[in-house]
């Protein structure tokens, strides 16, 4: 200990006497080991941070599927009971939703997002309310008690005053009464998404049927909710998959009448990561990637040093020191510049998580809790050692190698370089321009399926269009909704500015969707055997807001919104070229599955006009099968505001907010979004990954540049005696010149060629991520190869200009 401890004093007086070499060597391990603690603090909060519940490893998601459907499809109220009733692999099992909920009665009217879920939840999580009671089993039914809610510790802190007696209160939600059973312990979140929910209520919820319909938990084809289980003890997640696929195929055989689902089980920290693991996991190798190429650099300049410190080297060895001796003094010098650029790389990351969580999408779950905590730290500490064993080792053993006699005979010279010395200095820089070539491949690629994203037609016009969504208490009656959203569309044209305005529900790219069966006139199937659509409900002027053109027939008009007027359908292209192949759609009747309770049965719609396809579910997604209907003839409560205005949309709020609370002064203004917003945020995730990819490759590009420019300046400053005898003897400045660049030229093909083999083969794990681009596009690789040749004619040609300047005479003198 007290060699080593010698050997570190020695070593921080050696670096501050070289200040130049010990700053560019600490900023250039900050920005590599900086930029990984950044991007491992993402990395740990959403992937690898345990689920804040008990024995979290044994949650899974019970989800359902279907053949050819991407999408979380859900599951029924009526199937869940009987997954609930028949399996033996879980010890429990959770039915749940979330939705919009309005708070009234407390100051203003507020936005809130709620939880439907069974009763049985909090006991499934292994989570109790920190006030008050959980939730009882016979409160999955309605009960003449009313109905319970549980808030969340922010809901009880903000909106009710930490008011000790709330247990037992009741509270508005949406216009209905509930009475507070609990408050959650501060932190409590379920489901874990971006959007934090604020109370939780039971299904008794969606059991009411206040309009006489039958209830929602009573349609065994209303897939509307998510599923969490709990497997028992020694049960695997094989055993329970191969279980509850053999339950769900007695299902698909007991109804025939409905679509047959598959069964998928799903760690539950996988389905809340979803596709979001593959991009993070990208970024991470990229990241791991930009170290690897500032150890590569780094090395090279503790070989150089080694190099101007051979005769010093060489003296200690005859005065006795041993190899050991001399590795161990070299690698100290690399610890004390990896803790330097760890402690400056903190720095660094405490800034570059901030830009990370501005980029991150919204819809990347617990990304809030990235920070620099003890697992972080420990990853930086860990980093921070393996960079000083990659950097210092291999040049500390290289210093060994020499001959002492040799290098005592030098004279007053500081040593010259060995062959072994230039090698390995030389493939320090072939590693990293192959590094880099792969990394620049990786962030070219994602830049193009961003560019070619953001010239996606998305089947509407985006620009100057505020939207809003209004949730509408039960009090509204059918009839009571459609004459609201007449009265206020009326009001909100009349708006200065305001050039159209409609309603609809979903808005395209809203992820909200109906997706329903439907059948065609004359063409009878088996109900599990037909075409589905995602229906969209609309009020009057909706494509002409939208922007989506026309293609045949008519849009729809005032007398589809009277009462007794005929059933109509409007559909897109995409619906009108798989159901009527070859034919004219128009008059032509097709029967969406899904009505309201005073309808006896679903009417056939007779297709009055055929739309523009729309890429409601993302920009990357291809277009979709879309149906149109009349607000009027289906009136949901839920629906969206959208309007196009003639200057910014933002300054719009205002005057909607007022229209709306001048026709009812409960309903707050949710989801308050422009559609560039909402184009945006369909393209987050690959804007995310393409910014970061893009700013790690302009680093490696940067960092491998200044590991050329380096080793050519180095030699460069070597060969000077033999640059001025070549001058000297004749030779002309753009020999020397093109010399140098040669050099340099070399060095960087020799990387290139290996980086775009392993480019090649590693970026065929991206397919998933990229658009309209292929992962070996043969354009994007030519491209990093010019950029690479581009930047090492240009590292090399500042000293092979210095070296062609250099006055012969000086140069004959030199050492």
């Amino acid at each position: 200990m007290g060699a080593l401890a010698q050997d570190l004093r020695y070593a921080l007086r050696q670096l501050r006497k070289s200040p130049a070499f010990t700053t560019v060597a600490m900023l250039t391990l900050a920005l590599g080991i900086g930029a990984n603690t950044a991007i491992f603090s993402v990395i740990d909060a959403v992937l690898l941070r345990p689920l804040p519940f008990h024995n979290p490893g044994r949650l899974v998601a019970v989800k359902t599927t279907e053949p050819g459907r991407r999408d979380n499809i859900g599951v029924s109220y009526p199937a869940f009971l009987d997954w609930r009733a028949q399996n033996h692999v879980f010890e429990l099992l959770s039915a749940y939703r979330t939705d919009d909920f309005t708070l009234t009665g407390v100051s203003e009217p507020t936005h809130l997002t709620g939880a439907v879920v069974s009763a049985n939840t909090l006991s499934l999580l292994g989570v109790a309310p920190a006030m008050g009671r959980d939730f009882t089993s016979d409160e999955d039914t309605p009960s003449a008690n009313g109905r319970p809610v549980i808030l969340s510790y922010s809901l009880w802190r903000e909106r009710f005053a930490s008011d000790p007696n709330i247990v037992g209160r009741s509270v508005t939600l949406s216009g209905q009464q509930f009475t507070v059973a609990g408050v959650m312990p501060a932190g409590f979140q379920f489901p874990v998404q971006a959007d934090p929910v604020e109370f939780w209520t039971t299904i008794a919820l969606d059991a009411e049927s206040p309009n006489g319909a039958p209830p929602m938990t009573a349609q065994r084809g209303n897939s509307y909710l998510d599923v969490l289980a709990r497997l028992k003890p020694q049960v695997t997640q094989l055993q329970a998959q191969t279980e509850m696929s053999a339950i769900q195929d007695a299902i698909n055989r007991e109804y025939p009448e409905h679509r047959p689902k598959g069964i998928a089980i799903v760690a539950e920290i996988d389905a809340i990561v979803g596709d979001a693991r593959l991009g993070l996991l990208m970024l991470f190798a990229a990241v791991g990637l930009v170290l690897l190429i500032a150890c590569a650099n780094l090395s090279n300049l503790l070989l150089a040093r080694a190099t101007a410190r051979h005769k010093e080297i060489s003296v200690r060895v005859a005065l006795g020191a041993t190899r050991w001796d001399i590795v161990r003094q070299s690698l100290a010098e690399s610890s004390l510049l990896a803790l330097a650029g760890a402690a400056t790389g903190l720095v660094f990351a405490m800034w570059a998580l901030k830009l990370l969580l501005r980029l991150a999408p919204g819809e990347l779950p617990r990304v809030s809790e990235s920070g620099l905590s003890l697992p972080v730290l420990a990853f930086t500490a860990a980093v921070a050692v393996l960079t000083s064993l990659l950097s210092g080792l291999m040049p500390a053993f290289q210093a060994t190698r020499a001959g002492l006699v040799s290098s005592l005979n030098e004279g007053g010279r500081s040593g010259t370089e060995s062959r072994g010395h230039a090698r390995l200095r030389d493939t320090f820089v072939v590693i990293e321009t192959a590094l880099a070539v792969v990394l620049l491949a990786g962030s070219g690629l994602m830049l193009r399926s961003l560019l070619g994203l953001g010239k996606v037609d998305p089947g509407f016009v985006k620009d100057h269009v505020i939207t809003f969504g209004l949730d509408l208490p039960g009090r509204y009656g059918h009839q009571q909704r459609v004459q609201f959203y007449q009265r206020l569309l009326a009001q909100v044209r009349s708006l200065p500015g305001v050039r159209s305005a409609s309603a609809a529900f979903p808005l395209p790219l809203s992820a909200g969707e109906v997706k329903t069966s439907f059948d065609i006139e004359d063409r009878p199937v088996k109900k599990s055997e037909r075409a589905v659509t995602t229906l969209h409900i609309v009020d009057d002027d909706y494509f002409h807001s939208l922007g989506t053109p026309l293609l045949r027939g008519r849009v729809f008009e005032p007398h589809d919104s009277a009462t007794g007027s005929p059933a109509v359908v409007i559909i897109s292209q995409r619906l009108a070229q798989q159901a009527f192949p070859g034919e004219d759609p128009i008059g032509k009747r097709i029967r969406p599955d899904i009505g309201t309770s005073d309808q006896k049965e679903t009417p056939m719609r007779a297709i009055v006009g055929v739309v523009g396809d729309v890429r409601g579910e993302g920009l990357s997604a291809p277009a979709i099968a879309e149906s149109y209907v009349p607000y009027a003839q289906l009136p949901f409560a839920p629906m969206s505001v959208m309007v196009r205005t003639g200057a910014d949309p933002q300054e719009f709020l205002l005057p909607l907010t007022k229209t709306v609370q001048s026709l009812d002064k409960d309903l707050p203004l949710l989801h308050v979004k422009t559609l560039d917003q909402y184009v945006g945020e369909s393209i987050a995730d690959t804007r995310f990954e393409s910014v970061l990819l893009g700013i790690f490759g302009a680093l490696a590009l940067t960092l491998t540049a200044l590991g050329v420019y380096g080793v050519i300046s180095y030699t460069v400053a070597r060969r000077t005696r033999e640059m001025g005898i070549r001058l000297a003897l004749g030779a002309e400045r753009g020999t020397i010149i093109a010399m140098i660049l040669r050099s340099g030229l070399l060095l960087v093909t020799m990387g290139v060629v290996p980086g775009l083999v392993a480019a090649f083969l590693l970026t065929q794990l991206m397919a998933g991520l990229l658009y309209d681009v292929s992962p070996s596009d043969p354009s994007t690789f030519l491209s990093v190869s010019v950029a690479l040749v581009a930047m090492a004619l240009l590292a090399s040609y500042i000293p092979a200009r210095r070296a062609a300047t250099v006055d012969p005479m000086v140069a004959l003198r030199y050492e």
